[in-house]
Order: C-alpha cells, then structure tokens, then sequence
C-alpha cells in the first residue's frame, strides 16, 4: 500500500469568541471525565482535551486544514522540506499549524507564534491519499473509497512504538490523542510531486484520510518546547523537538 508519512516530524511524514461557521466533520468522542488528568499543564501550557472544539471545530477538522496548508505552499518556500524556512508561510487562519519536516525523523526546529492562538502539533501523523500512479492501489470490491484509505492509515500508523511526548518537559499521555478524519479533499502544488516523499501525491486535487496523535495547546508568551520520540512503523528513530516562542 502507498502512503505518505508525516509527522511532527516525519520523514516519510497545533474556544473563543467571533469563531467562523463550523465546517461539517464526522463526530468525535467526549473526553472522559478523567481526561484533564491525562493531559499535561504546565505554567504557561495547556494541552486541550481531544473532544475540544476549536472556533467550532473538532480537531480533526483542524487536521484536515493543516493538510491542506501543508500541500499548498510551494517547495520553494515549503517549511516542510526546509528546516529553516519559516514556519508561518502562508498562514492566515485562526489555529497555528506547526509544520513538519518531512525529510528526516530526528530534527530541532524554531517557530515564532502569534500570541493568542490555538497550536496544532502533529506528533505522528500519515495520509493516506488517492488516486495513486500504482494501479494496485484500489478499494476492494463493495469497499468504499474511505474505508479502504482508513483501514490503511491505521493499519500502518498501529505499528508506532513507545510514542513518548513532552511538552515543557512534562509528558502528555498521548493515548486519547489519536485522531482519524473522514475523507476530505485538498489540492496539492505541483512543485511538490517527487519532493514530498509522497508516491500518490498528484499535484493536484486528490482524496485523503488522516490518522495520527495530534495536540491542540494554548501557551501562554514565552518560551515553549514540544518534544517526541518513537519508533516509526518502518523501524526508524523519532527524535524531533520544536521550539515555540509565542509574542509577548
């Protein structure tokens, strides 16, 4: 199967008021009651719960849009196949998108927040995107298009091992942070083909579905460090830590 890999560091592979419309997105579970317990606060950083909606959306409708910024911006400004680009290219919405870099597993990387937004992280997270050059790459027979690319995703992200995740140095249990979409579209920049280590990526608009460990944070001005290690499905060692300086 073809898949492209991305996580918050990923080779192949981030409430209030005046919130836009909410767009429409398959339901997600609650939270527990215990689920505050689970989640790490630190002086000045909180992680939101899973069943969080942000400016009336889930997080996996966040997810989806960072997707879609993640494709849209060419390779010659991408932050995800350059380390030191900055991380803000092209964003205008009302959730910070940490990008990822999609060229390597273990890395450090800086971005400089806008204070008063919400931050999505992806921590480990994959596409799993049609149609695909490989003409193997199709639903069974009575299969819909959205199970075939969700029984995918999970298939392979549910060889991650030992995610371990920290934020100001205070570990987040990360196991009500797995997040699946639905199918949803995005577009892609055409630059992108043969960069992205993505074998289906098309350079053009195409179907995917999402799964992975996501975090939505609200940080307080100052100096932030999200760190995530694993052992990636294909064998290899995560180690990625992002710096986040939010304006004063």
């Amino acid at each position: 199967m073809q898949r492209s890999i991305i996580a918050v560091a990923v080779l192949t592979g981030w409430l209030m008021g005046c919130a836009p419309e909410p767009i429409a997105d398959e339901a997600e579970p609650a939270p527990a009651a215990s689920e505050e317990a689970l989640d790490a606060r630190t002086p000045g950083a909180v992680v939101l719960p899973p069943g969080a909606r942000v400016y009336g959306r889930p997080i996996t409708a966040w997810a989806k849009e960072w997707y879609r910024w993640h494709f849209r911006v060419p390779a010659d400004r991408s932050p995800m196949l350059q380390l030191e680009q900055d991380c803000d290219e092209d964003q205008d919405g009302p959730v910070y998108f940490v990008p990822t870099y999609d060229l390597g597993t273990t890395y450090q990387r800086t971005c400089r927040v806008p204070r008063n937004r919400p931050v999505l992280v992806p921590l480990w997270v994959i596409i799993n995107d049609y149609p695909c050059p490989d003409p193997s790459f199709e639903p069974a027979p009575g299969q819909t298009l959205e199970d075939f690319l969700r029984q995918g995703a999970l298939d392979f992200n549910n060889g991650t091992q030992d995610l371990v995740v920290t934020v100001d140095g205070r570990r987040v249990d990360t196991r009500h942070h797995r997040h699946t979409s639905g199918l949803f579209t995005f577009d892609a920049d055409p630059s992108l083909v043969g960069k992205i280590p993505d074998p289906c990526l098309v350079g053009g608009e195409q179907r995917g579905v999402t799964d992975g460990w996501w975090l939505m944070l609200q940080l307080a001005p100052g100096e932030h460090v999200v760190n995530v290690r694993a052992l990636a499905p294909f064998g290899a060692p995560v180690d990625y830590t992002y710096t986040l300086r939010v304006a004063r």
